[in-house]
Protein backbone atom coordinates (compact mmCIF):
# COMPACT_ATOMS: atom_id res chain seq x y z
CA UNK A 1 0.00 0.00 0.00
CA UNK A 2 1.34 3.43 -0.96
CA UNK A 3 1.16 6.29 1.51
CA UNK A 4 1.23 10.06 1.36
CA UNK A 5 2.79 11.98 4.25
CA UNK A 6 -0.56 13.17 5.59
CA UNK A 7 -2.10 9.73 5.33
CA UNK A 8 0.76 7.93 7.06
CA UNK A 9 0.99 10.43 9.92
CA UNK A 10 -2.80 10.64 10.40
CA UNK A 11 -3.32 14.25 9.36
CA UNK A 12 -6.97 14.66 8.26
CA UNK A 13 -7.48 14.91 4.51
CA UNK A 14 -9.38 18.19 4.75
CA UNK A 15 -6.85 19.83 7.07
CA UNK A 16 -4.87 22.61 5.43
CA UNK A 17 -1.10 22.34 5.81
CA UNK A 18 1.84 24.54 4.83
CA UNK A 19 3.91 21.76 3.31
CA UNK A 20 3.82 19.67 0.15
CA UNK A 21 2.02 16.38 0.85
CA UNK A 22 4.64 14.11 -0.70
CA UNK A 23 4.18 10.44 -1.62
CA UNK A 24 6.36 8.27 0.63
CA UNK A 25 6.88 5.21 -1.57
CA UNK A 26 7.96 7.04 -4.72
CA UNK A 27 9.13 10.41 -5.98
CA UNK A 28 6.83 13.20 -7.12
CA UNK A 29 7.78 14.82 -10.41
CA UNK A 30 8.13 18.27 -8.93
CA UNK A 31 11.02 20.57 -8.06
CA UNK A 32 12.10 23.23 -5.60
CA UNK A 33 11.81 26.33 -7.77
CA UNK A 34 14.20 29.30 -7.35
CA UNK A 35 11.78 31.64 -9.16
CA UNK A 36 9.06 30.87 -6.61
CA UNK A 37 11.62 31.28 -3.82
CA UNK A 38 12.67 34.70 -5.16
CA UNK A 39 9.05 35.79 -5.50
CA UNK A 40 7.97 34.61 -2.05
CA UNK A 41 10.64 36.28 0.06
CA UNK A 42 7.95 37.67 2.34
CA UNK A 43 7.96 34.15 3.79
CA UNK A 44 10.77 33.64 6.29
CA UNK A 45 11.75 30.23 4.95
CA UNK A 46 11.91 31.50 1.33
CA UNK A 47 13.99 34.52 2.32
CA UNK A 48 16.44 32.32 4.22
CA UNK A 49 16.77 29.90 1.29
CA UNK A 50 17.30 32.76 -1.16
CA UNK A 51 20.04 34.31 0.96
CA UNK A 52 21.81 31.03 1.71
CA UNK A 53 21.83 29.96 -1.95
CA UNK A 54 23.14 33.38 -2.95
CA UNK A 55 26.04 33.12 -0.52
CA UNK A 56 26.81 29.59 -1.75
CA UNK A 57 26.82 30.70 -5.41
CA UNK A 58 28.91 33.76 -4.60
CA UNK A 59 31.65 31.58 -3.16
CA UNK A 60 31.41 29.05 -5.99
CA UNK A 61 31.66 31.73 -8.68
CA UNK A 62 34.21 34.01 -7.05
CA UNK A 63 36.57 31.47 -5.57
CA UNK A 64 36.44 28.65 -8.13
CA UNK A 65 34.73 29.58 -11.42
CA UNK A 66 36.38 32.97 -11.97
CA UNK A 67 39.80 31.54 -11.09
CA UNK A 68 39.22 28.38 -13.17
CA UNK A 69 40.06 26.29 -10.11
CA UNK A 70 38.33 23.16 -11.33
CA UNK A 71 39.73 20.61 -8.86
CA UNK A 72 38.76 22.62 -5.79
CA UNK A 73 35.50 23.68 -7.43
CA UNK A 74 34.53 20.05 -8.00
CA UNK A 75 35.49 19.24 -4.40
CA UNK A 76 33.32 22.12 -3.20
CA UNK A 77 30.38 20.76 -5.20
CA UNK A 78 30.92 17.15 -4.14
CA UNK A 79 28.37 17.43 -1.32
CA UNK A 80 25.53 17.71 -3.83
CA UNK A 81 24.25 14.19 -3.30
CA UNK A 82 20.86 12.84 -4.35
CA UNK A 83 18.54 14.28 -1.67
CA UNK A 84 16.19 11.31 -1.31
CA UNK A 85 14.57 12.53 1.90
CA UNK A 86 12.57 15.09 -0.11
CA UNK A 87 10.85 12.54 -2.42
CA UNK A 88 11.08 14.86 -5.43
CA UNK A 89 12.53 14.49 -8.90
CA UNK A 90 12.36 12.40 -12.05
CA UNK A 91 12.94 9.02 -10.43
CA UNK A 92 9.74 7.25 -9.40
CA UNK A 93 11.56 4.61 -7.40
CA UNK A 94 13.67 6.84 -5.11
CA UNK A 95 16.73 4.64 -5.63
CA UNK A 96 19.14 7.31 -4.48
CA UNK A 97 21.63 7.40 -7.32
CA UNK A 98 24.56 9.55 -6.24
CA UNK A 99 24.97 12.75 -8.20
CA UNK A 100 28.11 14.05 -6.56
CA UNK A 101 30.50 13.02 -9.34
CA UNK A 102 28.57 13.74 -12.54
CA UNK A 103 26.58 16.66 -11.17
CA UNK A 104 29.62 18.42 -9.72
CA UNK A 105 31.33 18.22 -13.12
CA UNK A 106 28.16 19.37 -14.87
CA UNK A 107 27.56 22.37 -12.62
CA UNK A 108 31.16 23.56 -12.63
CA UNK A 109 31.48 23.11 -16.38
CA UNK A 110 28.22 24.94 -17.05
CA UNK A 111 29.20 27.97 -14.95
CA UNK A 112 32.76 27.91 -16.29
CA UNK A 113 31.36 28.18 -19.83
CA UNK A 114 28.97 30.99 -18.96
CA UNK A 115 30.03 34.52 -19.87
CA UNK A 116 28.39 36.17 -16.86
CA UNK A 117 29.73 33.72 -14.29
CA UNK A 118 33.24 33.72 -15.77
CA UNK A 119 33.38 37.52 -15.74
CA UNK A 120 32.13 37.73 -12.17
CA UNK A 121 28.77 39.25 -13.03
CA UNK A 122 26.62 39.12 -9.89
CA UNK A 123 23.60 37.97 -11.92
CA UNK A 124 24.78 34.36 -11.60
CA UNK A 125 24.91 34.63 -7.82
CA UNK A 126 21.13 34.23 -7.74
CA UNK A 127 19.70 30.76 -8.26
CA UNK A 128 16.78 31.76 -10.47
CA UNK A 129 19.15 33.52 -12.90
CA UNK A 130 21.44 30.47 -12.98
CA UNK A 131 18.44 28.29 -13.85
CA UNK A 132 17.39 30.72 -16.58
CA UNK A 133 20.73 31.63 -18.15
CA UNK A 134 23.24 28.83 -17.58
CA UNK A 135 23.14 26.05 -20.16
CA UNK A 136 23.41 22.62 -18.57
CA UNK A 137 21.75 23.52 -15.28
CA UNK A 138 18.10 22.51 -15.43
CA UNK A 139 15.28 22.42 -12.94
CA UNK A 140 16.26 19.02 -11.50
CA UNK A 141 19.89 19.98 -10.89
CA UNK A 142 18.96 23.32 -9.32
CA UNK A 143 16.31 21.70 -7.13
CA UNK A 144 18.83 19.14 -5.83
CA UNK A 145 21.40 21.87 -5.21
CA UNK A 146 18.93 23.90 -3.14
CA UNK A 147 17.90 20.76 -1.24
CA UNK A 148 21.51 20.10 -0.22
CA UNK A 149 22.70 23.66 0.39
CA UNK A 150 19.61 24.64 2.39
CA UNK A 151 18.95 21.33 4.15
CA UNK A 152 19.21 23.03 7.56
CA UNK A 153 16.46 25.52 6.72
CA UNK A 154 14.11 22.89 5.31
CA UNK A 155 14.88 20.45 8.13
CA UNK A 156 13.94 23.12 10.67
CA UNK A 157 10.75 23.84 8.71
CA UNK A 158 10.00 20.10 8.85
CA UNK A 159 10.66 19.91 12.58
CA UNK A 160 8.29 22.81 13.25
CA UNK A 161 5.59 21.13 11.17
CA UNK A 162 6.10 17.93 13.16
CA UNK A 163 5.69 19.81 16.43
CA UNK A 164 2.55 21.42 15.09
CA UNK A 165 1.01 18.11 14.00
CA UNK A 166 2.35 15.93 16.85
CA UNK A 167 4.55 13.82 14.58
CA UNK A 168 7.45 11.92 16.21
CA UNK A 169 11.01 12.68 15.08
CA UNK A 170 14.43 11.10 15.47
CA UNK A 171 17.98 12.33 15.01
CA UNK A 172 19.83 11.99 11.74
CA UNK A 173 23.19 13.49 10.80
CA UNK A 174 23.51 15.19 7.44
CA UNK A 175 25.15 18.20 5.78
CA UNK A 176 24.22 21.71 4.71
CA UNK A 177 26.06 24.87 3.64
CA UNK A 178 26.93 26.98 6.68
CA UNK A 179 26.86 30.70 5.85
CA UNK A 180 28.77 31.61 9.01
CA UNK A 181 31.86 29.65 7.99
CA UNK A 182 31.19 29.57 4.22
CA UNK A 183 31.73 25.83 4.22
CA UNK A 184 29.84 22.56 4.38
CA UNK A 185 28.91 21.39 7.86
CA UNK A 186 27.52 18.17 9.35
CA UNK A 187 25.00 18.40 12.19
CA UNK A 188 22.15 16.38 13.68
CA UNK A 189 18.64 17.13 12.49
CA UNK A 190 15.35 16.05 14.09
CA UNK A 191 13.24 14.54 11.32
CA UNK A 192 10.25 12.21 10.87
CA UNK A 193 10.94 8.72 9.53
CA UNK A 194 9.22 6.32 7.16
CA UNK A 195 10.47 2.74 6.73
CA UNK A 196 13.69 3.64 8.48
CA UNK A 197 14.45 6.66 6.28
CA UNK A 198 14.25 10.37 7.18
CA UNK A 199 11.83 12.76 5.50
CA UNK A 200 12.17 16.49 4.82
CA UNK A 201 9.11 18.56 4.00
CA UNK A 202 8.99 21.58 1.71
CA UNK A 203 6.70 24.63 1.71
CA UNK A 204 4.11 24.10 -0.99
CA UNK A 205 4.55 27.66 -2.27
CA UNK A 206 8.06 27.01 -3.62
CA UNK A 207 7.30 23.82 -5.60
CA UNK A 208 6.93 23.76 -9.40
CA UNK A 209 6.37 21.07 -11.99
CA UNK A 210 8.38 20.68 -15.19
CA UNK A 211 8.77 24.16 -16.60
CA UNK A 212 11.12 25.65 -19.19
CA UNK A 213 11.94 29.14 -17.98
CA UNK A 214 14.24 29.75 -20.96
CA UNK A 215 11.28 29.30 -23.34
CA UNK A 216 9.12 31.49 -21.12
CA UNK A 217 11.77 34.23 -21.04
CA UNK A 218 12.12 34.04 -24.83
CA UNK A 219 8.36 34.55 -25.18
CA UNK A 220 8.40 37.39 -22.65
CA UNK A 221 11.16 39.24 -24.54
CA UNK A 222 9.37 38.63 -27.84
CA UNK A 223 6.14 40.05 -26.40
CA UNK A 224 7.56 43.02 -24.53
CA UNK A 225 10.77 44.06 -26.27
CA UNK A 226 11.22 42.65 -29.76
CA UNK A 227 7.60 43.28 -30.75
CA UNK A 228 7.97 46.94 -29.81
CA UNK A 229 11.23 47.23 -31.76
CA UNK A 230 9.61 45.72 -34.86
CA UNK A 231 6.56 47.99 -34.64
CA UNK A 232 8.66 51.16 -34.30
CA UNK A 233 11.08 50.12 -37.02
CA UNK A 234 14.11 49.61 -34.80
CA UNK A 235 14.24 46.02 -36.03
CA UNK A 236 13.62 46.01 -39.81
CA UNK A 237 11.78 42.97 -41.19
CA UNK A 238 11.60 41.85 -44.81
CA UNK A 239 8.14 40.30 -44.58
CA UNK A 240 6.16 42.69 -42.40
CA UNK A 241 2.87 40.84 -42.86
CA UNK A 242 4.32 37.83 -41.08
CA UNK A 243 5.00 39.80 -37.91
CA UNK A 244 2.40 42.58 -37.94
CA UNK A 245 -1.38 42.49 -38.27
CA UNK A 246 -2.83 45.65 -39.81
CA UNK A 247 -6.23 46.32 -38.28
CA UNK A 248 -9.17 47.94 -40.07
CA UNK A 249 -8.80 51.11 -38.01
CA UNK A 250 -5.19 51.46 -39.15
CA UNK A 251 -3.54 50.27 -35.97
CA UNK A 252 -0.76 47.70 -36.17
CA UNK A 253 -0.55 44.74 -33.84
CA UNK A 254 2.47 42.49 -33.39
CA UNK A 255 2.03 38.76 -34.01
CA UNK A 256 3.86 37.48 -30.94
CA UNK A 257 3.90 33.79 -31.89
CA UNK A 258 5.69 34.51 -35.15
CA UNK A 259 8.14 36.88 -33.46
CA UNK A 260 8.88 34.23 -30.85
CA UNK A 261 9.48 31.60 -33.54
CA UNK A 262 11.86 33.84 -35.46
CA UNK A 263 13.82 35.53 -32.67
CA UNK A 264 13.93 33.09 -29.75
CA UNK A 265 17.41 32.04 -28.65
CA UNK A 266 18.84 28.86 -27.15
CA UNK A 267 19.57 29.02 -23.43
CA UNK A 268 23.29 29.63 -23.99
CA UNK A 269 22.54 32.83 -25.91
CA UNK A 270 19.90 34.37 -23.64
CA UNK A 271 22.64 36.55 -22.20
CA UNK A 272 22.34 38.60 -25.41
CA UNK A 273 18.77 39.54 -24.46
CA UNK A 274 19.84 40.44 -20.93
CA UNK A 275 22.51 42.77 -22.29
CA UNK A 276 20.32 44.31 -24.98
CA UNK A 277 17.20 44.68 -22.85
CA UNK A 278 18.76 45.33 -19.47
CA UNK A 279 15.48 45.66 -17.59
CA UNK A 280 14.01 42.45 -18.99
CA UNK A 281 15.42 40.15 -16.29
CA UNK A 282 13.80 41.92 -13.34
CA UNK A 283 10.63 42.47 -15.34
CA UNK A 284 10.49 38.76 -16.18
CA UNK A 285 10.82 37.88 -12.48
CA UNK A 286 7.76 40.06 -11.77
CA UNK A 287 5.95 38.48 -14.73
CA UNK A 288 6.77 35.00 -13.42
CA UNK A 289 5.23 35.86 -10.07
CA UNK A 290 1.87 36.50 -11.69
CA UNK A 291 1.97 33.92 -14.48
CA UNK A 292 3.88 30.92 -13.13
CA UNK A 293 2.44 30.17 -9.70
CA UNK A 294 3.24 27.19 -7.50
CA UNK A 295 2.38 23.73 -8.78
CA UNK A 296 -1.27 22.75 -8.61
CA UNK A 297 -1.09 19.74 -6.31
CA UNK A 298 -4.79 18.93 -6.19
CA UNK A 299 -4.01 15.65 -7.98
CA UNK A 300 -1.77 14.40 -5.16
CA UNK A 301 -3.51 11.75 -3.06
CA UNK A 302 -4.29 12.85 0.52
Amino acid sequence: MKHSFKEYFNIPTNQQVDFLNIPLDEDLKAFICPFLIANNRQLKVSDEIFSQMKQFLEKLNRQFVMTNDKSNGIAFLSKLNEPNEYHLGYSNTNKGKAIHNVRAETIFGALNNNKFAKQGNTITNEAHNVLLLVKGIGQDIMSDAIANVCRNILAEFTYQQCLKHNIPTSRVQSHYYDILTNSWKNIDFELPYYKGKPIILIPEKIIAGGRSYSNNYNYFVAMNNIASDILNGKIPVANEDRFINKMKDGTRKAIIKEIYKEYSKPKAELIDFVLEYNDSLSAFLDYAKENYPALDLSFVKD
